[in-house]
């Protein structure tokens, strides 16, 4: 303090002077001298940091610093009467004696870094792990490897010959990766497993999905764990031999023969520093003289993460198109990284943070088991890249003055903080299960554990196999809100767990989750009160729906049958026999943002309230039925367009005929499909004629009505099903998928993008962020991970330079990913941005040419190679450059709310436009207050959080939103009476309105009529306006012909020039769209004048004489 406050006084000479806590170590801060400079806004070009120690540890006698000696008071810690105290105990010693050490370090670490100038390779190498180790938030940790530690382990690689001074840095680098991920540095068995804890959690034996064994017992497991120990050799020596020339190791044996301190005391130094049970702070690689630990400080936490990290690159490593910017590029830092945050309060307490730490840790550990793919501990150096924070090693400071101390509470964070927060990876194979079985009642130890552990949550419960033992169970209702399908979005049962064992082991303040209420958006909440379960669980209502789709392709199938063998004629009247029934609405796949709601005048149960929608807002559930092979059909075009229309009347006239009490509500038949009610469903029924499709690809030279056809078949009958099929297993596999992509629609509507980017692009994008092998990193497990992901993905991937390659199951193999690379720069030209904006190929993309296929005269026939085409409807640029820059202000701005685990509702922001986000077009267009059914999906205001109704229930915006959409526009509710299934004025199957959707409408018919003049804006789910922007060429002077004469006006006689006078009129142009939006528009204001018509001043004419 005294050297301190006299550089202060200096400080205009020498400038600022502060504290510094080195990797956030409450024991030792060193000062921080940060020149002055003469030119203002510009930073030092070097700081000093000066670091006080001790000069040698020849003072302290080497035997008291072995594993076995306790150099502290036994201080009386908070759970002395557990079976762990003896534990906690000697983690404290050791911890004190590592500090020791810790402050002489130099005495061991400067003779051996100096010896690194003979190998001029280490350093490259050195910098490959440091960036690799800061894209992964491993580097300048407070319990991690750091510089020295890392600079010793390559030494320890070269003196042991593992690693060659002629290698080249990469080839070094990869020893390294190899050495961190094979070595057992814990004492828990091998490294390179897919899961952090895997091999911890040996001792829990799965017996189903919904039950485990776990067996609990610190001391029995840690007698026969034992880690490997490195010793940095001495030159031109082994590491045995260098053991043997030990002092202290021979010193420790004679001692421990003669006047050993417990009856276990192993027999050598090196197995004492093996024994997990009597060395207890995690991984060892020892100095020459095994007296200091260089990795003492390092944590098990830490070096779980290390390994998995490790392991991951190896595999990444064999990767060979994106190896390096999946190495080196990609920001996986522990804000990243998790699926859950959770923020403890430090308890009030004189035990040091780190102790304390390390033993809630390993509790959590040993309760969530295989739960959890892993756990983090937030620490130094892991500030978040993306949002520009100043200082990103967060290491905790005080400035220099009279009042300053120079020391840290023991019990604060490593940053600065009075808050323990952990980040946790789920495994969502696990997470769910409900029971935790204890062991059989004769293990007593084994019991008594477990019951520690759980406190009073472990109960005697009996089994179905006749098994009365202790038992944890997780689904009973603890009286809590909780959203309906939080258990499956959210990470299973985990936060629960750490609720349970942080109140029982730790502190009973209140821990805080992150973002705990975004799942309102895609989720309704559980409550006591008897409200209709599919109003308040979408995948309920999605379950449900699939059930109805069951039915309805059974019914189907089976009545297209043949009544009789060897007679045609079936009981629908059809000619052929339903083969097939596909699925192709995302209700059927988990994907649909508001699921419909069975209707009672479409076959539904019966309402209890007193009014029903007379309309349906929902899209129709859409399907296709394909028949059996057949040679009936027609050889023309219009002939087979003909008989699916009257296939289409056929089964109609079989439905109506059947008087199934399933079937309800009108029928509607169009040339293309048929519309009708099933269960309380409204299901589009398409016609797929594969005759239709071969015929078109056997033109020998088609037209483009003909070529357009074909594509437009292709993708609605063959990709749709694929596409589908994919989506549903992705969905299936990953449970948090289905909502992200909910949400993800959702944020998509909000911002005004409905109908340019296509439900199939989200949908794809949703899947590459689950399924991206390429990243190494777990898939999400929650839906905060994977939506935060989702925007990440969608304003990082270079959309210009980069092709996104969907590839879920593999069926893309590494040949065909350099083919697909291939195309891609042959598609976008020299200009670089030809083809189409997002280029998107999945595994159905592919368009393999059949040489012996005379039927496909059009196919591309290239030898040995796949023609890779996108078919997912891309939106244009300009749509896809907004919709980046909306994903990364929304990201930023979520992750700001992560790292404050802020619990307001400001995070419903992202799904709002600003005020003055609606200057950036030209025309703005108020849709009429009758069409807007739900305000709750506003994209102006609207607070998403949950909050009490009037009838004083919990609902979330989820909630409130389908409500909503159930009772409809108000002018077309109906009234329900009992014992009566339509309305009083009954008028038959016309009572309600099939896919009620003006505005969609109105939507479709500008974008068709005016899509080159301007591009539209809307929120489909709640139009309050449509946006209208102007094309930058539609007001560029063009030369006049019959073809261009439309909405045309001339020049300023001023800028008449060759081809060249006319321009368009914009006020013939909003003329015209007003006739198509008429009723709808209330208003329609201009932001842009610039492209209006102003009649130019005439100057007055000068009189002559």
């Amino acid at each position: 303090n005294k050297i301190a406050l006299h550089l202060a006084k200096h400080s205009k000479k020498l400038g600022t002077v502060q504290y510094k806590w080195y990797k956030g170590t409450n024991r030792s801060p060193y000062l921080e001298l940060v020149p002055t400079t003469q030119q203002k806004h510009k930073s030092s070009k070097f700081i000093v940091h000066l670091h006080f120690g001790m000069r040698s540890m020849d003072w302290i006698p080497q035997i008291r610093l072995v594993p076995n000696r306790c150099n502290i008071k036994q201080a009386k810690l908070d759970d002395e009467q557990s079976t762990s105290f003896e534990a906690a105990k000697s983690v404290q010693s050791q911890l004190y004696n590592q500090s020791l050490l810790y402050d002489a370090r130099h005495q061991f670490e400067d003779p051996y870094l100096s010896t690194l100038a003979d190998y001029p390779t280490v350093e490259p190498t050195l910098v490959l792990i440091q960036v690799w180790a800061l894209k992964r938030g491993l580097w300048r940790n407070h319990d991690g490897w750091s510089k020295e530690n890392v600079a010793i382990f390559l030494l320890y690689l070269l003196r042991t010959n593992r690693m060659n001074p002629r290698m080249t840095p990469i080839q070094q680098f990869t020893v390294a990766l190899q050495m961190w991920a094979t070595t057992n540095w814990l004492g828990t068995g091998s490294a390179s497993s897919s899961s952090h804890l895997e091999d911890e959690t040996k001792n829990q034996v799965r017996a189903s999905q919904s039950q485990a064994s776990q067996f609990v017992n610190d001391g029995a497991s840690k007698r026969r764990l034992r880690r490997d120990v490195l010793v940095l050799p001495l030159e031109e020596e082994t590491e045995k031999e260098t053991i043997r020339q030990s002092e202290l190791a021979r010193l420790y044996e004679r001692q421990t023969k003669d006047s050993p301190l417990t009856d276990n005391d192993p027999p050598t130094l090196m197995e004492a520093y093996a024994s997990v049970e009597h060395y207890n702070l995690g991984p060892v690689m020892m100095d020459p003289t095994l007296t200091y630990n260089y990795l003492g400080d390092v944590s098990p936490n830490y070096m779980k993460l290390l390994q998995y990290h490790a392991a991951k690159s190896l595999q990444g490593l064999k990767a060979t198109r994106s190896a390096f910017e999946h190495m080196f590029l990609e920001n996986v830092r522990f804000w990243n990284q998790w699926d859950i945050y959770i923020q403890i309060p430090v308890r009030k307490t004189s035990e040091e943070w780190e102790l304390s730490t390390r033993r809630l840790v390993q509790k959590l550990e040993l309760a969530l088991g295989n739960r959890i793919h892993g756990m983090r501990v937030l620490s130094t150096g892991n500030g978040d890249v993306s949002l520009q924070m100043s200082d990103l090693d967060q290491f905790p400071s005080e400035a220099v003055d009279k009042n300053s101390t120079g020391k840290q509470p023991l019990n604060s964070s490593p940053t600065g903080t009075r808050k323990i927060v952990l980040g946790i990876s789920v495994n969502p194979e696990t997470s769910q299960r409900v029971v935790d079985r204890g062991p059989p009642s004769d293990h007593r130890e084994e019991v008594k554990s477990f019951v520690d552990l759980w406190g009073e949550k472990a109960q005697l419960r009996r089994f179905k196999d006749g098994a009365i033992v202790q038992a944890v169970v997780w689904n009973d209702d603890d009286g809590k809100e909780q959203y309906q399908n939080q258990v499956r979005l959210q990470g299973g049962y985990i936060e629960k767990i750490v609720r349970h064992i942080v109140r029982v082991h730790y502190t009973k303040e209140q821990i805080d989750v992150a973002l705990p209420h975004l799942l309102s958006v895609v989720d309704g909440i559980t409550s006591n009160e008897r409200a209709p379960k599919l109003l308040v669980d979408p995948f309920s209502a999605h379950q449900q729906i699939m059930k109805a789709y069951e039915s309805l392709a059974s019914f189907l199938r089976e009545n297209s049958r043949p009544l009789q063998q060897g007679r045609q004629q079936s009981s629908l009247g059809l000619p052929l026999a339903i083969d097939g029934v596909e699925p192709l609405s995302p209700c059927l796949r988990y994907s649909e943002l508001f699921p419909p709601i069975p209707h009672p005048f479409l076959g539904g149960n019966a309402s209890t309230s007193k009014k029903v929608s007379g309309a349906l807002m929902a899209e129709p559930v859409l399907i296709q039925i394909r028949f059996g092979a057949s040679s009936k059909w027609p050889s023309d075009l219009k002939a087979i367009g003909a008989a699916k229309t009257a296939m289409l009347i056929q089964l109609a006239n079989g439905i109506d005929a059947a008087q199934d009490s399933d079937f309800d509500g009108p029928i509607i038949v169009t040339p293309n499909y048929v519309d009708l009610g099933y269960r309380g469903y409204c299901f589009r029924i398409l016609v797929r004629a594969d005759a239709e499709i071969r015929m078109l690809q056997g033109l020998v030279r088609p037209s483009a009505v003909a070529s357009s056809l074909l594509k437009d078949l292709t993708r609605v009958h063959v990709v749709a099903p694929q596409h589908h099929s994919m989506m549903h297993a992705v969905h299936t596999l990953h449970p948090s998928s289905g909502a992200v992509v909910r949400m993800a629609k959702r944020w998509i509507a909000n911002h005004l993008l409905s109908g340019l980017i296509s439900v199939e692009a989200i949908e794809l994008i949703v899947a590459k962020v689950y399924s991206d092998g390429e990243t190494r990193r777990e898939a999400p497990s929650t839906v905060v991970s994977g939506f935060l992901r989702f925007l990440h993905f969608l304003s990082s991937h270079d959309w210009l330079g980069e092709p996104l390659i969907v590839n879920p199951r593999g069926h893309i193999d590494e040949s065909e990913i350099d083919e697909i690379h291939q195309q891609f720069e042959k598609m976008r030209e020299e200009n670089r941005d030809a083809g189409p904006p997002m280029f998107i190929i999945a595994p159905y993309d592919r368009q393999d040419a059949e040489e012996n296929d005379s039927t496909n005269r059009n196919a591309v026939n290239v030898s040995n190679q796949s023609v890779w085409l996108p078919t997912t409807t891309s939106p244009e640029w300009v749509v896809v450059t907004r919709a980046v820059a909306l994903a990364k202000r929304s990201y930023t701005f979520m992750m700001q709310k992560l790292l404050k685990f802020d619990d307001s509702s400001d995070w419903s922001a992202i799904f709002h436009e600003s005020s003055s986000s609606f200057h950036s077009y030209s025309v703005l267009l108020r849709v009429g207050t009758d069409f807007i059914v739900d305000p709750e999906a506003s994209s102006t205001s609207a607070d998403l959080s949950p909050h009490v109704n009037e009838d004083g229930i919990l609902e979330s915006s989820y909630t409130r939103s389908i409500k909503a959409r159930v009772q409809g526009p108000k002018g077309l509710r109906r009234k329900v009476y009992r014992n009566l299934q339509h309305t009083a004025n009954d008028a038959g199957d016309d009572t309600i309105l099939l896919c009620w959707q003006p505005v969609e409408n109105v939507m479709s018919s500008l974008r068709r009529k005016f899509g080159d003049h301007a591009l539209f804006f809307y929120n489909e789910l709640a139009p309050e306006v449509i946006g209208l922007v102007w094309r930058p060429d539609t007001f560029k002077a063009m030369s006049f012909s019959a073809m261009t004469a439309e909405y045309a006006r001339p020049k300023d006689d001023a800028d008449w020039k060759n081809d060249s006078l006319v321009v368009r009129n914009a006020t013939d142009l909003l003329r015209e769209m007003s006739e198509y939006y008429q009723e709808i528009i209330t208003t329609a204001k201009i932001i842009d004048e610039t492209c209006l018509v102003t009649s130019p001043k005439k100057k007055k004419r000068k009189l002559s004489d």
